[in-house]
């Protein structure tokens, strides 16, 4: 027998949740903005680039800045140059972000979730690569800011922000307790590596569970389809977790 999503998560002592493709249906957004802040860097290779940008999501924006100055320009990825570059073009970024981020859509069943889980009194966190304060805008325009106790951007690796909510929380000894929900294997590292339990969010992903839950990483992962409180909960990589009505 399956646990309901509501009811698994309530086993948690703490809940921590990415943003982007989990609580927002904002990945493809982001990736359109990217597309768009690198357009003078030609088709061919920005296109190239967002492959990596959507395999390596849940990254921070710097890393992400730093990856295509160093493996598509041939810079160093840190230095005065680099520093140049990403002000130039993570200025740009940040700018479509601010003008079309805020219009995105929750994410299936987010909405009730958070607000049932509020009301069970269980601690929620948000861990995102999206700065803080445009992870707390729209947040805000979602209604949802007043459920969560913290929001930890991406001005830090994901890793550390869970670092942090498991030390200011005071449950480093009971790691396991606290729980990722993400949406890509950048999220699944971040929370083999800071100790705490991963649920995968199918729905909004760019890529399957098959090719996230994969490597020791996964193992003791969880997976569910979407935020729908009464979604069943997977254990790792078995069989599809969609409904039969989502499946073709």
């Amino acid at each position: 027998m399956t646990d309901r999503l509501l009811d698994w998560l309530c086993g948690h002592d703490t809940v921590v949740f990415d943003l982007d493709g989990v609580l927002v249906d904002s990945n493809e957004v982001k990736v359109a903005c990217m597309r768009s802040a690198l357009s003078d860097f030609g088709d061919a290779l920005v296109e190239d680039f967002l492959h990596e940008f959507r395999r390596t999501f849940g990254r921070s924006r710097r890393e992400h800045f730093a990856a295509f100055h160093r493996d598509r320009l041939g810079g160093s990825g840190e230095g005065p140059g680099f520093e140049e570059f990403l002000a130039r073009y993570s200025g740009r970024y940040a700018e479509l972000i601010a003008e079309r981020y805020r219009r995105a859509p929750l994410c299936a069943g987010a909405a009730e979730l958070v607000r049932a889980l509020q009301g069970r009194g269980t601690p929620l966190h948000v861990a995102t690569g999206t700065l803080t304060a445009e992870a707390e805008e729209v947040l805000a325009a979602a209604g949802l800011a007043s459920a969560i106790t913290s929001v930890r951007g991406g001005e830090r690796p994901k890793a550390q922000r869970l670092g942090e909510i498991l030390r200011e929380t005071e449950v480093t000894a009971a790691a396991r307790r606290t729980v990722l929900v993400g949406d890509s294997r950048q999220d699944l590292l971040a929370a083999a590596q800071a100790g705490t339990a991963f649920l995968f969010v199918e729905r909004y992903a760019f890529f399957p569970f098959a090719q996230v839950l994969t490597g020791p990483e996964a193992n003791g992962s969880y997976r569910v389809w979407d935020l729908a409180p009464d979604a069943a909960v997977l254990f790792g990589p078995s069989h599809d977790s969609r409904p039969k009505e989502a499946a073709p």
